[in-house]
This record gives structure tokens, C-alpha cells and sequence, in this order.
């Protein structure tokens, strides 16, 4: 099968951990390097779907981090190839970094990832972070990062 939605495979994904590193804020001027590692639970069985929630920590040069929790939907392409939309809700603190406006903020993105043998994988994600206008300010910022993952 070349695109499916889930594999057997990917029914039976364990838990996993992701590590990221790349740029924040890509496109204005607030350019900073980022990381943050995502734990992956274990795809919901119920409905026989890969959504999967996650979550996690990222951080960049200027001190500004953000904590986060939401889902994610593996769409396999494939026996190697994974499409990731995912989204979720932050908390974040500026520090040094740029403004967002607020604490609450929304983190929605794609990711595209290679499988390699072993379960684990390499993806590139793009993510936009932003607080939906629920404070007068509200700039956003858009990231593209390197993920690696394990435990799938």
C-alpha cells in the first residue's frame, strides 16, 4: 500500500520519545535557535485511529520556553514515510525572546519524518505558535526544526 492511514504497525506504535533542534521565529526578525524534546503516547485504540497526544518542552537561546500538550495524527505514506498535522496548547514565557502576547498560546504544525529499520525516525517539522487573538497582541512565530524520534 503506498498511502494508507495506519498500518498494523503503527497500531501497535509503544510509546516514544522526540528531540528537536532548529530555528524559531524563522520568518521575522526574532531569528533564535530552538530544542525541545515531545513524549508520544500510544496511539488511540479505541476507534482504531493514530492519533496519538503528546507532550512537551521547547526553549530557545533568548530563555524564552513554552510547555505543551495536544495530538497528533500519523498518516503513514508508505512503509517508510510519516505525515504528522499535530496540534496543542502552550504555556509559554517569554524571557529574553520575543513577546507573544500572553501565556496561552496554540502550536499547530506538519511534520514529515523517514522510518528507518529500527522504529526510529527523522523528520523535518514546521510549526506556527500564536495565541489566536486572545490578547491584543499577537504576533505568532513560525519554527522549523529537526526531529528525531525513537520508540516511534
Amino acid at each position: 500500500m503506498v498511502f494508507g492511514f495506519a498500518s498494523s504497525s503503527s497500531a501497535q506504535a509503544p510509546d516514544g520519545w522526540s528531540f528537536s533542534l532548529g530555528g524559531f521565529d524563522i520568518i521575522d526578525s526574532d531569528k533564535a535557535l530552538e530544542g525541545g524534546v515531545e513524549y508520544r503516547f500510544q496511539p488511540f485504540r479505541r476507534w482504531k485511529l493514530n492519533l496519538r497526544p503528546m507532550v512537551g518542552f521547547s526553549v530557545t537561546e533568548d530563555g524564552s520556553f513554552w510547555g505543551y500538550g495536544g495530538l497528533r495524527y500519523d498518516l503513514e505514506l508508505g512503509r517508510r514515510w510519516t505525515l504528522a498535522p499535530h496540534f496543542s496548547i502552550s504555556a509559554y514565557e517569554q524571557g529574553d525572546g520575543k513577546d507573544l502576547g500572553g501565556v496561552v498560546e496554540f502550536r499547530s504544525g506538519l511534520e514529515v519524518a523517514y522510518r528507518f529499520e529500527g522504529g526510529s525516525s527523522l523528520g523535518l517539522s514546521f510549526y506556527h505558535l500564536s495565541n489566536a487573538r486572545i490578547y491584543e497582541l499577537n504576533p505568532g512565530s513560525e519554527s522549523l526544526v529537526m526531529v528525531y524520534s525513537f520508540g516511534r
